[in-house]
């Protein structure tokens, strides 16, 4: 498989995004197959932030709990347009896509932008 993502947690896995949505967790010698082929598109971004996975494609944003792959609980259907690309830093992570982009503070999601805006 082609791997377009990876990242190293603070839950102390390392996270790799494989082609068609395939999610491997592991460290060292001993890795599990955690999601098989869920998209035809690959996880853009994988990182960590305010102790979860979060991973990020065109079609939405997941985090991993459990060892199991869970949809992000996010306030409105503003916030999930802007999926795509993940970045973290000073504490915060920023999600941005084709359709805008926001933040998340650690606790709460703030929209920067939303492309309906620019219309």
């Amino acid at each position: 498989m082609f791997i377009y993502s990876v990242c190293c947690a603070g839950d102390g896995y390392v996270y790799v995004g494989a082609q068609s949505g395939s999610l491997f967790r592991g460290r060292g010698n001993e890795w599990t197959l955690l999601v098989r082929e869920m998209l035809t598109l690959p996880f853009q971004d994988i990182v960590w932030h305010a102790g979860k996975v979060w991973l990020t494609s065109d079609y939405g944003l997941w985090n991993v709990i459990d060892g199991q792959l869970v949809e992000a609980d996010l306030p409105s259907s503003d916030i999930k347009v802007c999926a795509g690309n993940l970045s973290v830093g000073d504490g915060v992570m920023l999600m941005a896509g084709t359709n805008g982009g926001a933040v998340h503070d650690g606790t709460a999601w703030q929209l920067i932008f939303h492309r309906m805006q620019f219309a």
